[in-house]
């Protein structure tokens, strides 16, 4: 091969390969400053804990337009828990329990999350999330934000096809 230096054209575009980077790295400070730090000692106590989960409880069963009965028979029947054995089975009397002595008798996790499919909410694991600091999307929500990021990506290539066209004519 010969030792020939190419000669680059003069009109040829410079490429700015640092400018996403550079953008990206400005939304990224910009998001993170938005970003409240959670205080170390949150505030609320195990009493205040059970009430918020109960309360979203209680929304999620009123939302759904079901009685406290019929969601008693909808989460018996979600895990498949036979009505005549009352160990195993969840009663109205015990719904109650959790629903208005919340820091007596504490919801499970596995309640909170048959309370959610049978009532079609999510209104307990929201507040739980938010208890946290958090925010909770929807998968619907998710692909959302994947088109939108797939849509902003084909946009940036549409964006660098034109300017390559353009500059090589």
């Amino acid at each position: 091969m010969s030792k020939k230096q190419k000669c680059l054209d003069n009109r040829q575009m410079a490429l700015d390969f640092d400018q996403p980077i550079q953008v990206y790295t400005r939304l990224r400070e910009e998001l993170l400053q938005d970003i409240e730090p959670q205080p170390e000692n949150p505030e609320y106590l195990y009493e205040e804990c059970c009430i918020e989960v109960a309360v979203a409880a209680k929304k999620a069963i009123r939302a759904s337009g079901l009685s406290r009965e019929q969601v008693c028979d909808a989460v018996n029947g979600y895990f498949g828990w036979p009505k005549d054995d009352k160990r195993k089975s969840l009663s109205i009397h015990m719904l109650n329990n959790h629903l208005c002595k919340p820091a007596e008798y504490p919801l499970t996790a596995a309640l909170i999350h048959a309370i959610d499919r049978v009532t079609g909410s999510q209104e307990p694991l929201t507040t739980l999330a938010e208890l946290e600091g958090a925010r909770m999307i929807t998968g619907d929500e998710v692909r959302k934000l994947a088109l939108g990021k797939i849509d902003d990506a084909l946009a940036e290539l549409q964006k660098l096809k034109r300017t390559f066209r353009t500059h090589n004519k």
